[in-house]
C-alpha cells in the first residue's frame, strides 16, 4: 500500500485543466464534472471526481471536425441510465473513448446485458436505446446511445462509435479525436440526431468533505443529519456498497460548518431522539442509511412520511431497537432490489426466503419512494428478517463528545452502534465474570507447556503462568489509545452481540473485541494499492526456537507479487530502523513483556517509537497488545495482538493460519474469526486499530471459507456451507456465490449460506482454481493440500 496526500489542489485548478471550467460544467460544486483539458487538444476532456480526487480522460470526435461537449440537465433516475449519476452531458460527436482499460457491458433499457466488450473481443450494439457501462473505470462511467453502434478498442481503450445500419462508422469514430485513421468530411444528419449521452458517478469510497461540529449533542445531531448526502440513491439499490458512499468526516470546533457537497437533503425521513450522546451515537448508522433528519424528542420515534413508528425510551432498549431497525430495513432492501423490477433481477437467497415467509408486494415496494417503502417495512415484524443475514460488526461506544469523530466510519461500515455500552455479563456460577474464566483457561492452557512466548528471562514469569492477580486488577494492561481521554489500564469484557465481530471505543482494553481509533480509521483513507502490485511482507523472528512459524507462509497467490523479507535476531537499533521503513505487513515472532519486544541485545519498547511505515501487522508473542497499540499510535493501520501468555504450539498454529488467511485477502477481523473456532485461540488474540485492514484483495472480492458437512462418494456429491466475510471494498450488500460449477443462486456476502449440495468433482475443480480455506470439524485446511481422495477419506474418518 502507498500513502496518498489529501491536501491536493482542487480539481478545477490542477494542471491540465482549462481555466474556464464553466465552458463545460457550470456547477463547480458537483461531485463529478466534465472539464476541457488545456494541453491535450480541443476534443479532449476529463471527468473529474472531486470526492475521490481522481480523473478520467475522455476523447470525443467524429465528422472530420473537433467535437464538443455541453452540459445537460440532470437525467432523472430510471430515464436514460439504470443507476444514479452525479453528472450528465450531451456529447456533440459520434464517438467517445474513455482513456482507461475496462470491459464494457451493453444493457437494454430493462438493464439486461446483451453483449460484453473486452480488449480481446469487441462487441456490436443492436439498434435501439442502450446504455453502456464501464466495468472498472476510476469514475463510474456510462454512455447512453441509440444503436446501432460498436465497441472496439484503441490501444486497449474502449471506443464507442455510432454506426450506420450497414455497419459503417458515423464520422470516422474516435480516430479523429485521437489523431489516427481516416475521418469522413460530411456529418450525417442521423448522427446529429442520435448523439451520445455521457453519465458519471463518483465511487464515493472517500468522504465528500468535513463537517465542523461544536461539542454539543445538538451540534452533533445537525451533523449526522447531513450523513444521508453521501447516498447515491434512496432506492433499494443503496444496499449495494458502491451506492451508499461514505459520510462526511467530523471535526470538533467552535461552530457548525458544512461544505456544499454534504448539505442536508430532505428525504421525508425523520428520526426523533433525546439530544444525548448515547441516543445520538446509537442512532447514527440508521440515520445515515435512511437519510434521516435528526430532531430532538424525549419520546423517540422514526417518521417515514406521515407514518410515525414509536421507539423505546430506555437507552439500552433504544440502542437495541435502532440496531434491529438498521438490519431490518437493510435486509428488506436487499430482497426488494432482487425483484423483477430491480436493476438486478437475480436469484437471490434472501429474496426467496422472505418471499416464502411474507409473500410481499416486491414490485410495489421497489417503485415506492423512500418514506412509503420504509413505512411498509415497519409493518413487517423484525423477527421475520433478523435471522436472514449475519451482521458483520457491532461497536460499543462510550457516549462522550471526544468519540464523535469515529461515527462516520462506523456508519460507512454499517456497524450497529450500542451506546452506552451494555454492562458485562456474569456467569451463572458464583458470579465469576468472563475475565476470571479467561484467566483460568489461560492457566490451564499454558501449564506444563515446554515453551511459551513470554519473556525468556524467568524472573519476569511465574511458572510460565500470567500474574492472575495483576491481570484481574488491570496492572498488565496498557492505557489504550482512544478518542476519549483514556487513563484506564482495566480490562473490559463487552456484552456479547449478534454479529460476526465486535469493537470497543472507550476506556480500557476489550477482551474478544477490536479496539479501533479515529486515527487508524482516517489512515484507511490515505492508503492506496501500490502501483506495482507488489506486497511487501517483513517477517522478524528473534527466537530460533520459534523458527517453525516461518517458511512457506506468504506468496502463494497468482497475479499478486510478494516481496518477502525475513530477518532474525535483530538488535534494538536494527528493529527500530526496520520499523521506520515502509512495510505492507509486519509479522513478529518472539518474546514480549512489560519492557517491550525482545531483541538480540535488549528490549525495544514501541511506546517510545514516534513514527512507523508499517501498515498492518501480527505480533505473535505473549501479551503483545500494549506493543501493538503503540504501533497503531505510531502510524500503523491495525494488527492482530495477543492478550496473554501463549503456548508455542498454539502460537505457531495460529500464526501460520493467520498469515495464510491474510495472504488470501481476508481482513483482520475475518481472519481472526476463522482461527477463533479452534481451541483457546478465540480468547487469546484480538485486534488493535482498523479491523477491516487487508494485506491484499481477495480473488473473489470477499473472504470465504468452505465448511464441509458431508461427502457421499457413491453419488459423487458433497454438501457444504460457504462462510463469507465483507471487506471494505466489498462491504455488506455485495452479492456472491460459491465458484462451483452449477451453482447460480446469489447470496449476500455476510455469514454462511444454506447447505449446498454439489458434484464432488466440480467442488474439487473449484478448490484447484484458487487458494481456498476449508474447514472440517473445526480444523482449517488449505485447498492446495486437498483432493477428491482426501475429501472422501476425511469424511469417512469423521463418520467413524
Amino acid at each position: 500500500m502507498t500513502r496518498r496526500e489529501r491536501e491536493s489542489p482542487p480539481p478545477s485548478s490542477g494542471p491540465g485543466v482549462a481555466a474556464d471550467r464553466s465552458t463545460v460544467d457550470a456547477d463547480p460544486d458537483a461531485a463529478v464534472g466534465l472539464v476541457a483539458t488545456a494541453d491535450a487538444g480541443p476534443a479532449a476532456y476529463e471527468l473529474v471526481d472531486s470526492i475521490e480526487e481522481v480523473r478520467l480522460p475522455v476523447a470525443v470526435g467524429g465528422g472530420g471536425r473537433p467535437a464538443s461537449a455541453s452540459p445537460a440537465r440532470r437525467v432523472p433516475e430510471g430515464d436514460r441510465f439504470p443507476a444514479p449519476v452525479d453528472g450528465c452531458w450531451h456529447v456533440d460527436a459520434t464517438a467517445v473513448t474513455p482513456l482507461c482499460t475496462a470491459d464494457v457491458y451493453v444493457r437494454r433499457p430493462d438493464n439486461s446485458v446483451v453483449a460484453t466488450a473486452t480488449a480481446e473481443a469487441p462487441a456490436r450494439v443492436p439498434p435501439g436505446p442502450h446504455v453502456l457501462e464501464l466495468s472498472t473505470a476510476p469514475v463510474k462511467t456510462y454512455v447512453a446511445l441509440e444503436g446501432p453502434a460498436r465497441v472496439s478498442y484503441e490501444n486497449r481503450y474502449p471506443c464507442v462509435s455510432l454506426v450506420e445500419e450497414s455497419g459503417d462508422v458515423l464520422g470516422g469514430g474516435a480516430a479523429t479525436a485521437l489523431g489516427v485513421g481516416n475521418a469522413r468530411d460530411d456529418r450525417s444528419d442521423r448522427g446529429d440526431r442520435r448523439g451520445l449521452l455521457l453519465g458519471a458517478r463518483s465511487r464515493r469510497t472517500s468522504p465528500a468533505g468535513t463537517v465542523t461540529v461544536p461539542d454539543t449533542p445538538a451540534g452533533f445531531a445537525r451533523a449526522i443529519s447531513t450523513f444521508g448526502s453521501a447516498l447515491a440513491t434512496t432506492s433499494p439499490e443503496r444496499s449495494f456498497p458502491t451506492l451508499r458512499g461514505h459520510p462526511p468526516l467530523l471535526e470538533r470546533g467552535e461552530s457548525f460548518e458544512a461544505p456544499p457537497l454534504v448539505e442536508r437533503v430532505d428525504t421525508g425521513m425523520t428520526l426523533g431522539v433525546p439530544y444525548s450522546y448515547e441516543a445520538l451515537y446509537s442512532a447514527t448508522p440508521l440515520a445515515f442509511y435512511l437519510a434521516c433528519e435528526v430532531v430532538e424528542s424525549d419520546a423517540p420515534y422514526l417518521r417515514a412520511g406521515e407514518v410515525r413508528h414509536d421507539l423505546p425510551s430506555d437507552p439500552d432498549a433504544l440502542a437495541t431497537t435502532l440496531g434491529e431497525l438498521l438490519r431490518h430495513c437493510f435486509t428488506l432492501d436487499c430482497a426488494t432490489r432482487a425483484c423483477s423490477a430491480g436493476l438486478y433481477d437475480v436469484e437471490l437467497d434472501v429474496h426467496e426466503t422472505l418471499t416464502e415467509r411474507l409473500d410481499p408486494p416486491w414490485e410495489e415496494w421497489y417503485a415506492a419512494d423512500l418514506p412509503k417503502r420504509t413505512a411498509a417495512y415497519l409493518e413487517v415484524p423484525t423477527a421475520a428478517t433478523l435471522d436472514c443475514l449475519d451482521w458483520p460488526q457491532t461497536t460499543d461506544v462510550t457516549p462522550v463528545a471526544e468519540n464523535a469523530p469515529v461515527l462516520p466510519f462506523l456508519a460507512a461500515d454499517l456497524s450497529v452502534v450500542r451506546s452506552p455500552p451494555p454492562k458485562p455479563t456474569t456467569s451463572g456460577t458464583g458470579g465469576v465474570d468472563d475475565l476470571d474464566e479467561f484467566v483460568r483457561a489461560t492457566r490451564e492452557a499454558v501449564r506444563g507447556a515446554a515453551l511459551t512466548r513470554s519473556a525468556s528471562d524467568g524472573a519476569n514469569r511465574r511458572d510460565l503462568v500470567p500474574d492472575v492477580d495483576a491481570l484481574v486488577a488491570g496492572d498488565l494492561f496498557r492505557n489504550g489509545t482512544q478518542n476519549a481521554a483514556d487513563d484506564s489500564e482495566t480490562v473490559v469484557t463487552p456484552h456479547p452481540a449478534d454479529s460476526i465481530a465486535q469493537s470497543w471505543v472507550g476506556p480500557g482494553y476489550p477482551m474478544g473485541a477490536a479496539k479501533p481509533t479515529v486515527e487508524a480509521y482516517r489512515r484507511r483513507l490515505d492508503r492506496t494499492p501500490a502501483e506495482d502490485l507488489t506486497i511487501g511482507v517483513t517477517v522478524v523472528c528473534n527466537d530460533e526456537a520459534m523458527i517453525e512459524e516461518l517458511g512457506d507462509t506468504y506468496g502463494f497467490r497468482d497475479h499478486v507479487t510478494f516481496d518477502i523479507r525475513e530477518e532474525r535476531d535483530l538488535t534494538v537499533a536494527e528493529l527500530r530502523d526496520l520499523l521506520a521503513d515502509d512495510h505492507d505487513f509486519f509479522h513478529y515472532v518472539g518474546h514480549v513483556d512489560e519492557r517491550g519486544m525482545e531483541c538480540a541485545d535488549g528490549w525495544l519498547d514501541l511506546r517510545g517509537v514516534d513514527d512507523t511505515g508499517v501498515d498492518a501487522f501480527l505480533l505473535n508473542a505473549c501479551s503483545s497488545y500494549r506493543q501493538g497499540m503503540a504501533l497503531v499510535d505510531a502510524g500503523a493501520l491495525g494488527g492482530v495482538v495477543s492478550l496473554t501468555d501463549l503456548p508455542n504450539s498454539l502460537a505457531t498454529r495460529v500464526g501460520r493460519d493467520l498469515a495464510r488467511l491474510f495472504d488470501a485477502g481476508f481482513p483482520l477481523y475475518a481472519a481472526l474469526d476463522v482461527v477463533g473456532t479452534g481451541p483457546f485461540a478465540g480468547n487469546a488474540y484480538s485486534i488493535v486499530g482498523d479491523p477491516l485492514v487487508q494485506l491484499c484483495q481477495s480473488q473473489s472480492g470477499v473472504g470465504s471459507v468452505f465448511e464441509i458437512r458431508s461427502v457421499d462418494p457413491e453419488a459423487s456429491q458433497i454438501t457444504f456451507v460457504s462462510q463469507s466475510y465483507p471487506t471494505r471494498a466489498f462491504g455488506i450488500g455485495t452479492m456472491s456465490h460459491p465458484a462451483v460449477s452449477g451453482i447460480t443462486k446469489q447470496y449476500i456476502s455476510s455469514g454462511p449460506t444454506e447447505e449446498i449440495t454439489a458434484d464432488l468433482g466440480d467442488f474439487s475443480d473449484c478448490l484447484n482454481a484458487g487458494r481456498t480455506a476449508v474447514r472440517s470439524e473445526n480444523q482449517l485446511f488449505w485447498a492446495e493440500a486437498i483432493d477428491r481422495t482426501w475429501l472422501v477419506e476425511r469424511h469417512s474418518t469423521v463418520q467413524q
